[in-house]
């Protein structure tokens, strides 16, 4: 019986700690609050906080910064839904990336993610986040910023979003403009171009480019969501200068993992076709 007694007592003591710990804690968040006169340390919780100071820390201490992030998602990835990418958007609305696509290569009943569904489309591939039916406000306070401003101070304004089509857009347009050549192979201007392999190479990644529609710079950085390393039939001709990692899964992505990525950006050469 006293031992049932003693028990109950410790059990009582502890959760009596923990309350007396999370107030304390409270305090004195509300503290620095006060201190800074922040109001973004008086409504994010301690994780938003600690994302929106990590990429602070971030910026300052990088030379460069990708201005086109790419994102690829393997045909084996489960756990990248349309959560996960809001997230992802929201860390690089906050470094400032002003332009990001999505390939994702898996199927409807495998987890593709249509990004209309939460993105406000422009025309053809492109797409703007938030989307006016969202709150921006609410979403930034979900990343950690109260502020409509990044991490440089600049005002936070729509992330261009560019959906490429793993079915349309990669040898399906390669071959629809191969057939184009060939139905036109007797003009003047087909002929000249395959005088030089040169000439007929510039001529495709114009036309690649035009019917891509993305009015944008190639992209810097790739992050690769899958067990292998692979793009997965990503467009060659759109990518030739991007630097690819590789994580595991999206399952244990956070901002965290966002951060270390753009340090091992910053840190290696690009390499410009070596």
């Amino acid at each position: 019986m006293m031992m049932q007694l003693l028990c109950l007592w410790i059990g009582q003591l502890l959760l009596l700690l923990v309350a007396t710990y999370e107030l304390l804690q409270l305090l004195w968040h509300r503290l620095q609050a006060f201190a800074h006169r922040s109001y973004d340390y008086w409504q994010c919780d301690r994780r938003q906080q600690n994302n929106r100071l990590l990429f602070e820390r971030t910026i300052r201490e990088l030379e460069k910064l990708p201005k086109h992030l790419v994102l690829v998602i393997g045909a084996d990835e489960r756990y990248v839904d349309a959560s996960q990418l809001q997230r992802i958007f929201g860390y690089a609305q906050l470094v400032g990336i002003p332009y990001l696509s999505v390939y994702d290569a898996r199927s409807v009943k495998n987890g593709y993610v249509d990004i209309g569904r939460f993105c406000q489309w422009s025309k053809d591939r492109l797409y703007y986040w938030p989307s006016q039916k969202q709150n921006k406000q609410q979403i930034l306070e979900q990343n950690g910023n109260n502020k409509c401003v990044n991490a440089n101070g600049r005002t936070i304004g729509e992330l261009q979003v560019f959906q490429i089509n793993a079915l349309l857009d990669g040898h399906a347009l390669i071959a629809k403009l191969c057939r184009e050549l060939y139905v036109n192979r007797g003009t003047t201007e087909v002929q000249q171009l395959l005088t030089k392999r040169e000439l007929l190479s510039d001529k495709l990644n114009e036309r690649l480019n035009q019917e891509l529609g993305i009015p944008v710079p190639e992209p810097e950085l790739g992050i690769v969501f899958s067990g292998v390393t692979c793009t997965f039939g990503l467009l060659p001709w759109h990518a030739r200068f991007t630097e690819f990692h590789t994580h595991p899964s999206g399952r244990h992505f956070d901002a965290t993992c966002f951060a270390q990525l753009l340090y091992k950006y910053a840190r290696c050469e690009q390499r410009w076709g070596k």
